[in-house]
C-alpha cells in the first residue's frame, strides 16, 4: 500500500550517520538520525499486568534490551529509557473482581459444601454457555478441559461422601473442590455479582497489577534485562488523561456519548491520516475490539440480542474515556465518573515524558 502525501516522510540532511534502523511508516531501513544531538528519548510499551509474564514478554523485552545495548554501549548514544505499566485495563478488572469475590466466598462460613456444589453445577452450564458462543478454537478446547475436570472433580467429591469412611475429612474435600473449581466459579460469582448492585474500591484493582507488576520485574531481573530509567503507570497519570482528552474534544477530534468520549476516525482522517503506520488495520472491527476490551463488548442475553446500542458515530471510533459500569474502578472526569480507554494511555504517557 502506497503512502498518501500527508504520510510522507523525509530524511533530515546528515553528513554521515553510522547507523540505519527499520522505518515503520517507509517499510525500510533509513538513516538513524536522533531529535537532538546524541539523545535517544525512548518510550516502550510495558505489560498489561493481569497474569504471569510468558514466554512473548521475554522475547519482547529481550530484543528491546538488545538494541539498547547497542545504541548506548556501541554506538555511544545517551539514551533516557522510559516503560509503561497498564494497570487499568478490562483483563485486570475482570480478574480482579473474580479472585476478590472467590476470597470472599471462601471465606463466608454460610458457604456450605452442599452450596458450593450447586454453585459448581450452574458455573458448568455458564462455563458451557460460554463455549458454545466461543469461536477461537483455543479458547474452545480451555473451556472443554475445564468443564472435564469440574465434572471429574464433583464426581469424585460425590463419591467419597457416599462411603462410610469414618476418617472422612469433608473440611479436605470442601477445600479440595474449591481449588479445582476455582476458574470457572469465579467467572460465575461475577456474573451473578452483578444483581446485587456492588461497587468495588480501586485498590482492588491496583492490588492485583502491582502483584503481577512486582512478577514481571523479577522475571527482567533474571533474564538480566536492563530496567527502564523511568517506569510510567496508568493509574498514576489520570489527571493527565484527562487533559490531553479535553484538548482532543477542544480540537473537533473526539466527542461525547453517554458519559464516554470517543475518538473520531472519519473526522480526523478527513484532515489527516488516520492509521498511517499501519494503514492495512483500517476497519478491522476485531483488532479494535480487542484493545476496547471483553468489559466494552455489547452484552448479549440469552436469546442473543445485545442489550446496549452502539455509542458510537462511525463503526472504527475508539473509546478514549469509558464510563464505569458497575463493579469498576471509577475516577471523576468532566463527563461523569469513569476510566482511561486503552488507546490513549500511551500516548499520553510517552507525551508528557518525553
Amino acid at each position: 500500500m502506497t503512502l498518501n502525501k500527508r504520510s510522507h516522510w523525509k530524511c533530515p540532511a546528515v553528513e554521515a550517520v553510522p547507523l540505519r534502523l527499520y522505518n515503520s511508516l517507509t517499510k525500510k531501513k533509513e538513516i538513524f538520525v536522533p531529535l537532538k544531538d546524541n539523545e535517544i528519548r525512548w518510550y516502550t510499551c510495558g505489560p498489561t499486568v493481569y497474569d504471569t509474564s510468558h514466554m512473548g514478554h521475554a522475547r519482547c523485552y529481550i530484543s528491546s534490551d538488545i538494541l539498547r545495548r547497542v545504541l548506548q554501549d556501541y554506538f555511544g548514544y545517551n539514551v533516557l529509557y522510559c516503560m509503561n505499566i497498564t494497570d487499568i485495563d478490562d483483563k485486570i478488572i475482570k480478574r480482579a473482581r473474580e479472585r476478590y469475590l472467590f476470597k470472599q466466598y471462601i471465606e463466608n462460613s454460610e458457604t456450605t459444601l452442599e452450596k458450593i456444589i450447586d454453585d459448581c453445577h450452574m458455573a458448568l452450564k455458564h462455563t458451557i454457555n460460554l463455549k458454545l458462543r466461543e469461536t477461537d478454537k483455543d479458547k474452545q478446547s480451555m473451556y472443554d478441559k475445564q468443564v472435564t475436570n469440574v465434572e471429574k472433580s464433583i464426581i469424585e467429591l460425590k463419591t467419597n461422601l457416599k462411603s462410610s469412611s469414618a476418617d472422612l475429612d469433608i473440611d479436605s474435600l470442601r477445600t479440595k473442590l474449591l481449588s479445582d473449581t476455582r476458574d470457572i466459579l469465579s467467572s460465575y460469582l461475577d456474573l451473578t455479582s452483578g444483581k446485587d448492585g456492588k461497587q468495588f474500591d480501586n485498590s482492588i484493582f491496583l492490588e492485583l497489577a502491582r502483584f503481577y507488576e512486582n512478577e514481571f520485574h523479577n522475571d527482567m531481573f533474571k533474564l538480566n534485562i536492563l530496567p527502564p530509567h523511568i517506569l510510567t503507570r496508568v493509574s498514576e497519570y489520570v489527571d493527565e488523561i484527562i487533559e490531553f482528552i479535553k484538548k482532543i474534544i477542544e480540537n473537533g477530534y473526539a466527542y461525547v456519548s453517554n458519559n464516554s468520549v470517543y475518538f473520531d476516525t472519519i473526522k480526523f482522517n478527513s484532515e489527516h491520516t488516520y492509521a498511517k503506520l499501519e494503514p492495512g488495520c483500517i476497519g478491522d472491527l476485531a483488532a479494535l475490539a480487542e484493545g476496547e476490551g471483553v468489559l466494552s463488548a455489547p452484552i448479549i442475553d440469552e436469546n442473543g440480542t445485545s442489550q446496549i446500542m452502539s455509542e458510537k458515530r462511525n463503526n472504527c471510533d475508539f473509546v478514549l474515556w469509558k464510563k464505569s459500569k458497575q463493579g469498576e474502578p471509577i475516577w471523576t472526569s468532566p463527563w461523569g465518573l469513569g476510566r482511561p480507554g486503552w488507546h490513549i494511555e500511551c500516548s499520553v504517557m510517552a507525551s508528557t515524558i518525553l
